[in-house]
């Protein structure tokens, strides 16, 4: 009955996140188009886009991917074919593979199966997981590997054989996403660092040393390549996404000094209060506090939809952020759990945001902080049992004993609908945009009638257009590799993204602004947003947003 209660909320995770997988998210990021049509050039040449051979991160746009998405859609492009499906598979599979993970992880840490059933659970129905599961968005991929790696850890203290498999598996979690990279050495610190009495036995053991050995061995080579790539060509991304470029480049700072000025006062003096490193400061604690606010979990949620979540909807159901501070006042007042973990617990959760909050942007990204979601589900599981054992203890009744597990399953079920509801009516129509909607409609119109045509403009502004081509088209990757090369003029150009060019070609394809005034010769045609050509002028073909409005016009500047 256990192992099929288990099984029942696998496979529920499963069908949440592999019903109409095509088609829900609407739209296809650029990004996801990337990562698959990497996996699908190394199939065929063993070469990423840019030609590198079998590589250790992507350059993709000139934003330097960790690449293990694309080597974990290598197979199911293969059997299915490069198309948006095969692209999403594996991380919907991933997604319901935590779903079980999260379950053995809370046994181990808490030793109770009632937390872990619920943790399981409460992965399989959270907003906020089957979201980022759904899409090829590599965030998620840590809500497997990390958990999975933590596990085996806590099991290799008794069995060595287990650590092998923790340090493969926080080795993945590294190459599987930015923020991943920068956390799971500290994860893996502060592992070592609460058990390292244990530890130190295993070194002493000549019998169990070996296993101890390799497995450092095999971490110390991931995390070595991973510091090197980062400062082979991390750096220069990182730093422009940072806190430390503000993209108003310290205007405010100066702006709150000139206004001291303005009031008699000196600029020396002002700069006490106004200095660069107190709005780094400033900016830091607001975002890093943010992804713990009733905001961000229960009423806001997402600041964007770019990655298939809900703006407006928080990424905690109501009843789990009741749960969570139980959870919360629980750990810090009940001491019948094993302290080691819960102190492990607590600096997982807290050093999730670290990142997301060190980059420049509008906050709550939550695809930055999914290290943290299996965390998350872990405490809130925790404070849902012990909130349920509380009134176990105080009420009398029976029948209200029996009626409290079904109570919490309708509630969840209510929340559940209502999110679906929400995310297959309406996020079609809100995340239209910022899932990039109609790239592949106007790919496939485009490519139809491109032989009546010598070139083709498609503007910059559809974002990384080149890519949806490519895709759509299954260019072939040695092709593609020969005239990408010519592109890495972006770096010596100082630009930080490949669309970021004047103007760049892929065969009788260019990509650059569609100037439609100046476009008056015969045998071109222009694709690009409305705004970009007169209001009254004449296209080929509109493509359309869900809500009717215009998203792409395809026009021959000759059909007036």
């Amino acid at each position: 009955m256990k192992r099929l209660l288990l099984l029942g909320i696998v496979l529920l995770g499963l069908v949440l996140r592999l019903t109409s997988l095509d088609k829900f998210p609407t739209g296809f990021t650029p990004d996801e188009a990337s990562f698959g049509y990497d996996a699908y050039s190394i199939i065929h040449t063993g070469k990423d886009q840019w030609g590198v051979f079998l590589p250790l991160q992507l350059r993709s746009f000139g934003d330097f991917k960790m690449p293990l998405y694309s080597y974990l859609a290598i197979p199911t492009i293969a059997v299915l074919g490069l198309n948006e499906l095969a692209v999403r598979l594996p991380n919907a599979l991933i997604g319901s593979l935590a779903v079980l993970v999260v379950f053995f992880l809370s046994k181990e840490l808490f030793e109770d199966r009632k937390i872990a059933y619920l943790a399981s659970l409460s992965l399989a129905t959270s907003p906020w997981h089957i979201a980022l599961s759904r899409g090829a968005f590599e965030a998620n991929l840590t809500t497997f590997f990390l958990p999975l790696g933590i596990l085996a850890f806590l099991m290799g203290m008794r069995d060595l054989r287990w650590l092998l498999i923790s340090s493969i598996s926080f080795g993945l979690n590294i190459f599987s996403y930015h923020t991943a990279r920068f956390l799971t050495p500290l994860i893996i610190l502060t592992l070592v660092f609460l058990y390292k009495d244990r530890i130190l036995i295993l070194f002493s053991n000549s019998k169990t040393k070996v296993f101890a050995t390799v497995s450092v061995v095999i971490i110390t080579l991931f995390l070595v390549v991973s510091a090197a790539l980062f400062l082979v060509s991390g750096t220069s991304r990182n730093s422009d996404i940072a806190i430390f470029n503000p993209t108003d480049k310290w205007h405010s700072v100066s702006e709150r000094q000139y206004q001291a000025i303005l009031q008699g006062f000196p600029e020396t003096f002002e700069k006490i209060f106004a200095n660069k490193p107190l709005f780094v400061f400033r900016q830091f604690l607001s975002s890093y506090l943010s992804y713990f606010s009733p905001q961000f979990l229960t009423t806001q949620g997402a600041g964007e939809g770019t990655y298939g979540m809900i703006p407006g909807r928080g990424v905690l159901y109501l009843i789990e952020s009741i749960f969570l501070l139980v959870g919360l006042i629980s750990i810090i007042h009940k001491q019948s759990f094993k302290r080691k973990n819960i102190i492990f617990l607590l600096i997982w959760i807290l050093i999730s945001p670290l990142p997301a909050a060190f980059a420049k942007g509008q906050g709550y990204a939550a695809n930055r902080v999914a290290f943290m979601i299996p965390a998350i589900q872990l405490l809130l599981a925790l404070g849902g049992i012990v909130l349920y054992e509380n009134i176990l203890s105080k009420v009398k009744s029976a029948t209200l004993i029996k009626i409290l597990p079904y109570a919490y399953l309708a509630i969840l079920v209510f929340s559940l609908v209502f999110f679906l509801e929400d995310y297959i009516l309406h996020s079609p129509i809100v995340n239209s945009g910022a899932m990039l909607y109609g790239r592949k409609e106007a790919i496939l119109y485009v490519s139809g009638i491109s032989t009546n045509y010598q070139k083709i403009v498609i503007s910059r502004t559809l974002s990384e257009p080149h890519i949806y081509l490519a895709f759509y088209n299954q260019i072939d990757p040695a092709e593609f590799q020969s005239q990408s090369h010519s592109w890495l003029i972006y770096e010596k150009e100082n630009k930080n993204f490949v669309d970021q060019l004047g103007t760049y070609s892929l065969g009788k394809y260019t990509f650059e602004d569609i100037n439609y005034q100046s476009r008056t010769g015969k045998g071109v045609l222009l694709v690009g947003k409305p705004e970009e050509f007169p209001d009254n002028i004449k296209s080929l073909k509109t493509v359309y947003y869900p809500n009717g409005a215009k998203d792409l016009l395809i026009v021959d500047p000759t059909l007036k």
